[in-house]
């Protein structure tokens, strides 16, 4: 009795292994131009659903042989246009190059604003001096009295 059920038990075991594929291959079948409804189906919900830039971005993490993966499918107007790796921007649109050239921008508009600064301040004491009449000499006659 054991023997029959344990045959159909192995049986049913063995076929369920062999029903799942791995995630990786799935999403090997994921190709541009696929609808939404398309990459469900294969795929199932992603793990994360983000809108960027006018366009919807899917990621998916998954783990085949203990690595793990996130891979990522965006879509315009309901359709893939980008299947794979997670989109990175260019090195020189990154946040770090941005920060770097607005650090160097600072620094420039720092250095002008100081010259600025001190060309002000020495057109202000000009200024005052010409308008007190500082800069001229001013001789005043001795007079001697009338008798």
């Amino acid at each position: 009795m054991l023997r029959f059920i344990s045959i159909p038990l192995l049986t049913l075991c063995l076929m369920l292994t062999a029903c799942q594929t791995s995630m990786l291959k799935q999403f090997g079948r994921v190709t541009p131009g696929m609808e939404k409804d398309d990459v469900l189906e294969i795929m199932g919900s992603p793990d994360r659903m983000e809108r960027f830039h006018g366009k919807d971005r899917w990621t998916y993490v998954f783990y085949d042989s203990h690595i793990r993966f996130e891979k990522e499918v965006q879509f315009f107007e309901g359709n893939a246009i980008y299947v794979g790796d997670i989109w990175q921007p260019p090195a020189e649109k990154s946040a770090v190059a941005a920060d770097t050239r607005h650090e160097v921008e600072d620094k420039v508009t720092d250095q002008r604003i100081a010259k600025e600064k001190e060309e002000n301040r020495a057109a202000y004491s000009k200024f005052e001096v010409e308008t007190r009449g500082q800069e001229k000499v001013r001789y005043v006659p001795q007079f001697e009295p009338i008798q």
